[in-house]
Order: C-alpha cells, then structure tokens, then sequence
C-alpha cells in the first residue's frame, strides 16, 4: 500500500510536465538532518536499560503552486529516519530493532515568502501531514502482563503531525531557488506504542517505547521553476549581464585551490537479501583542500565513513533482525585526483573520472568493539506459533588490518551564482580492511544458526558536494580583471 501511494504522489508530480509548466508551479527537493522525539519508559533496570535518540535525516519533495503576493499552496510527500538507540550498561553499539526506521507522511502546506528587491528573503510555512507508522521490526506477540503493563504492540495507526518551517530563499535568473531552513513537527496522538519485554539477571521488566511522529528538522534545498519546462514559456537570463559576474566566473575557473565538502551514502557489498535500502547502507562526510591544474585536480583532508555489521537471520517463513554493531565511524584522510572533461563554452559544467586512496586513522574505539551481546525474548511469525529466541553475538578480534582503501568512478560539476560548483558524485570502494568480525549462535525455535560475519567499508557510493575556489576571495585578483 505505502509503495503504490509514493508511485502515485511521483505520478501526479511527474506527469504531464508541459501542463504544469503553464502554471505558476514549482517542484522542490530538500533534506538534512533531523532528530526524532520518541517517549520511552521502564518498569524496572534503570538505569542499566537506558533509551536516547540520536540524528537521523529527513528528505521531502514538494510541489508548490503560486497563489498570490508570494503565497504558495504545497503538495508534500517526506521520508523521516529515526535513530534511536538502547544501551545495556556500558554497550551504546546497539539501537533499536523494535519500532520501524522510515515514517512516509504526505501532507498539504501553505507558504508565505518575503523577498527583496535583490530576489532574496525569508519566508513562512505551516502545514498538516498524514503519518504513515512503518512496520515494527522483530514483531513480540502479546503476552502475559508484566507488572501490571501489557507487552506487545499496544498501538499502530495513521498518525496526524501540524508542521511549522522557517527558511531563507536565494532565487536565480531562471527563478530556480536555493533555500536553507528548519522544520519542526508536532505530532497531534500518540501513533505507536510498543511495549518490549526486557530481562536481567534472570529477572523480567518492561520497556515502552511510544511516538506521536514529532520531530525537528535543519535542511537544504532546491527548487525548480517548471515553467522553464515549457517551450513558449522558458525563461532564458542573460546569466553574465555585468562585469562583477563575468569575473567572478573567471576566477572561479582559473588554476588555484579550492575547499571541498561531501556528504552522501554507501551501499554495502555485499548487499544482505529481503533486507531494506536503510538496513544496507550507511553515510560519510569529508572536508577537502584541493589544487586545481588546468583540467586535473588533486584533493586531501579528512572525512569519516560509518559502518556496521548487523544480523539478519532468515529462512522462506521468517526473517530475524539483531542491530548489534552500528554506527561505528572509521575517520579516514583522502587523497583523490579528478580529471575534468568541460562541456560547456562558459566552463559552467564540466564531468569525468576521479580515482582515489583513503588513509584509515586509528579511531580509539577497539574498546566499543569489543562485546559480547545476549538476546532473550520470544516473537511471533506469520504462520507459527510463538518462538522462543535467545542468542550471543560476541565480537572476534581483528589480528592484523591494513590502513588503506581505494575509491573509483564519474563526478559531475556544475556552475552555481557564478562563484562556486555543486559536485555530483558516482564511485565505488574497493580493497577496504575488515571493520568489524562477529561470531553469531542463536536458537529460534528449534532451530538453531550459528555463523562468523564481516564487514568492510566496500560498496558503491553517492556523494553531494559543494565546491568553493579560493580565488573568487582575492580583492587584489578581482580588482586586476576589473582595470
């Protein structure tokens, strides 16, 4: 049901680009980090079983259509991530695996926008979202009370959210946009609520871990104006109508260095079956100076990959899911040369091969990643009756690890205000050392699986990046261009 709504929503964006394109309409893309607000409780263990939540992100796409005097009415489909974690003791290297990852929400909004004569301003938006509550993960059937609280899912249904946004919109000849803002969102009800029997020491309590959908929000996006869809109605600027800007993409192109920053995710190799795209992928970031030599650019700094090596347990009937190892960030410095192929005469676009190496920096977590995790509980799968699931995860250690990685593929630049480049980025990790080894033994039922797996930090890649040449901040180089 969820996957034919999202097809719907894109087909009724999508669709018919030359009508849309006759009206005041405009299709946005944003995303950024977000930060779930979820109630969690115990009847006993505290504080040995202690809950948090951590950063996760958030991405929206939207469709606007201008009213009046500024005044937008949007069409909002989001995907919010939540990340929250259990710690046993001193283990923090554990989230959740009880309520699902990804809530899909589609709501409608309305905008107010203030701009300056400069074609910049704030602006305004409220709105009211339907929430969509995903699928708990490793499903507990209801069992007996626990001191005097009911176990297993209490509640799963449509949840309502009222949002509120503030942001900052910089338009463009085209009447494209970039804007930056944050976004907070209060859930209405309470939209789940699941209740974890939890053991120690051969005693048993219960865990609540309860959300009405709120969550906060920082995030950047893009806006496109669909009228330039439209051949009669294309909006073509004259893009470099005075000499500030002519010179500003003349320094932003010349030899020089350059600040790099990337943000983007990595899909595992190899990828785990029946498993989610969340559940086989995960993120890094990196911070770069780069040298750029007529068409070759070399690049260093430093940037962290995060991995993890979790468990899914399954056979044609069931399917068991353990996130034991997590989040673990392995900080690394880079060194990447690129090769740029222009193909436009402004030098505005450009694209090509880029190969690199990482250098693995010693991270100071051996002791986090050594650990032996016990699971004791009891789930319910379609078709069965109820099973008894115990289990240990113990790490192995890692005897001997290179330090070095390699990393090949395309990247794609393209010119922004004149001054500064957006990076488009397709690679793939290759050679990465081992990052994690586990011993697995569980016993669902009466079946009992026991395995040892690695992780690495090997997959293809996806990288966002924003591209600043130092030049364009040299008064004495722009005065030179202006005599």
């Amino acid at each position: 049901m969820m996957k034919n709504f999202i097809l719907m929503t894109f087909l009724i964006l999508g669709l018919n680009g030359e009508t849309w394109a006759q009206k005041n309409f405009f299709l946005e893309i944003s995303g950024g980090p977000s930060k779930s607000f979820l109630n969690y409780d115990n009847s006993a263990f505290e504080p040995t079983y202690r809950s948090d939540t951590r950063l996760a992100w958030h991405g929206s796409v939207t469709g606007y259509y201008g009213l009046s005097n500024e005044l937008e009415l949007g069409l909002q489909l989001d995907l919010v991530k939540r990340n929250h974690w259990r710690t046993f003791g001193n283990d923090p290297l554990s989230p959740f695996t009880f309520l699902g990852q990804n809530v899909f929400q589609t709501g409608l909004v309305i905008r107010k926008t203030f701009l300056n004569s400069h074609q910049r301003g704030f602006y305004l938006e409220s709105g009211l979202s339907l929430l969509f509550p995903p699928s708990p993960y490793n499903l507990l059937s209801e069992g007996d009370p626990i001191d005097g609280i009911e176990t297993g899912l209490i509640k799963s249904r449509l949840g309502l959210g009222l949002n509120a946004e503030i942001g900052y919109k910089f338009i463009n000849l085209r009447d494209n946009y970039f804007l930056i803002g944050l976004r907070l969102q209060q859930g209405l009800y309470r939209m789940e609520q699941y209740n974890i029997p939890i053991h120690s020491n051969g005693q048993i309590a219960v865990h609540q871990v309860r959300s009405n959908g709120s969550f906060a929000s920082a995030f950047l996006g893009y806006g496109i104006n669909t009228s330039n869809w439209s051949k009669h109605k294309k909006k073509i600027p004259n893009r470099y109508y005075n000499q500030n800007k002519m010179i500003k993409n003349e320094l932003a192109n010349v030899d020089g260095f350059y600040l790099m920053a990337y943000g983007g995710f990595r899909v595992k190799q190899p990828i785990t079956p029946r498993e989610d795209f969340y559940f086989n992928s995960s993120g890094q970031f990196s911070m770069a100076l780069g040298y750029k030599w007529s068409r070759y650019s070399l690049e260093t700094g430093y940037g962290q990959f995060s991995g993890g090596n979790n468990i899914s347990i399954g056979l044609i009937d069931f399917k068991w899911t353990d996130w034991v190892v997590y989040g673990v960030n392995n900080p690394f410095i880079p060194l990447t040369f690129k090769y740029d192929i222009l193909i436009s005469d402004w030098k505005t676009v450009r694209f090509g091969p880029s190969f690199g190496t990482a250098f693995l920096i010693p991270d100071n977590v051996k002791a986090q990643r050594t650990f032996s995790n016990n699971t004791i509980g009891w789930a319910e799968f379609p078709g069965q009756d109820r099973l008894d699931v115990t289990g240990t995860v113990r790490s192995i250690p890692i005897e001997k690890s290179q330090r070095f990685l390699f990393n090949a593929g395309m990247h794609l630049e393209f010119q922004v205000f004149n001054s500064s480049f957006m990076s488009l980025n397709l690679t793939r990790n290759f050679g990465s050392p081992v990052i994690s080894n586990i011993e697995v033994d569980y016993l669902i039922g009466n079946n009992r699986y026991q395995f040892e797996q690695e992780a690495t930090l090997n997959g293809f890649r996806f990288d966002f990046g924003w591209k600043l040449p130092l030049n364009i901040l040299d008064k004495q180089k722009k005065l030179a261009l202006k005599r």
